[in-house]
């Protein structure tokens, strides 16, 4: 006595090893396949989450001035910046 399907199916013993070997490769396509869009996801969505916790300035707020040394750039409208 065989496997259930070689049964009715008349298959021989190549043939049966093949349908097995092209069912086996399907199911690890198929995982493969659904491992790869699963990595997908994770990706898409850790990137949107990380964009959206991220703190973003208030509208109309004023960044921080820089300290003043060298190199740093005087505030708009200021005689400093208006003769150059």
């Amino acid at each position: 006595m065989g496997r259930p399907d070689e049964a009715g199916a008349g298959i021989s013993g190549p043939d049966l090893r093949k349908a097995a070997h092209l069912r086996r490769t399907k199911l690890v396509t198929a995982f493969v396949v659904t491992a790869l869009v699963g990595v997908g996801s994770y990706t898409a969505t850790y990137d949107v989450l990380n964009a959206v916790s991220r703190p973003s300035p208030a509208t109309g707020s004023i960044a921080p001035a820089p300290s003043g040394g060298h190199g740093a750039v005087p505030a708009p409208g200021t005689p400093a910046q208006l003769t150059r």
